[in-house]
C-alpha cells in the first residue's frame, strides 16, 4: 500500500457513537465537521504514539468502538453471508472483526509519513452528512469523503470514499471472497480472523 492510500485506508477501517452532546437534535454541518475533525485528531495522535503494537491495536479497537457501530460494520462486511451466520457465532465474529482490522492497520503504521487531514465542507444527505476532507500528502493532496449517518440519533461513520471507491464495499468484497475460498465455511473464516487478531 502506498503512502497516498495509507492514512485514508487507516481511517476507513471504521470509527461508535460520538458523545450524547452531539446527538442528532443538535446536528448541523458544523457539528458533522467537528465530528470528523475529532476522529482525525484521535487517529493521527494514535499513529504518532511511540507505544508498541499491542497498545496501538487496543487503542485502535477503542477508536472503532467510539466512532462506529462495530456490529453493523462487521455485519455489512459479511455480505450475503450475514444472513446465514449462526447467532451463536456472531459475537465471536464481531470481536474477531475488530481485532483483525486493528491488527491489519497497526502493522501499516510504519508507512505514515506525516500526512495531515484538513476538514472541508459538509452537505446533508437523506440519513446524515457527507464531509469532505483533504489528505495532505506531499505535493499531491487528495480528497476523501466521509459518509456520516445520524439516523440512530447519534453520529457514526458508515463509509469512507476515496476516488470513487467505497472502503466499506472493498472490505465486504475481501471478506466474501475469503469466505467463498473456504467453501462458505463460516467457522473456518472466523477462526482465521481470530488467529490474526
Amino acid at each position: 500500500m502506498n503512502r497516498r492510500l495509507f492514512l485514508a485506508t487507516t481511517l476507513a477501517s471504521g470509527f461508535a457513537a460520538l458523545s450524547p452532546a452531539l446527538a442528532v437534535a443538535q446536528s448541523d454541518d458544523t457539528v458533522a465537521r467537528a465530528f470528523v475533525q475529532r476522529i482525525s485528531d484521535d487517529v493521527v495522535s494514535m499513529i504518532r504514539n511511540p507505544g508498541g503494537k499491542a497498545a496501538q491495536r487496543a487503542e485502535f479497537v477503542a477508536l472503532m468502538d467510539r466512532y462506529t457501530n462495530m456490529r453493523q460494520l462487521a455485519g455489512f462486511s459479511l455480505g450475503r453471508y450475514q444472513r446465514t451466520m449462526p447467532e451463536a457465532m456472531k459475537s465471536r465474529y464481531v470481536q474477531a472483526f475488530g481485532r483483525f482490522i486493528a491488527a491489519t492497520y497497526v502493522d501499516r503504521f510504519g508507512e505514515y509519513a506525516g500526512e495531515t487531514i484538513t476538514v472541508g465542507g459538509a452537505r446533508r444527505t437523506s440519513d446524515g452528512y457527507l464531509v469532505e476532507t483533504t489528505i495532505n500528502s506531499g505535493s499531491q493532496p487528495y480528497t476523501v469523503l466521509w459518509d456520516i449517518s445520524d439516523r440512530s440519533g447519534e453520529m457514526r461513520v458508515e463509509d469512507f470514499v476515496m476516488e470513487g471507491i467505497s472502503m466499506a464495499q472493498s472490505q465486504r468484497s475481501e471478506f466474501t471472497s475469503m469466505i467463498d475460498g473456504y467453501g462458505g465455511d463460516l467457522e473456518r473464516f472466523v477462526q482465521f480472523l481470530e488467529s490474526r487478531g
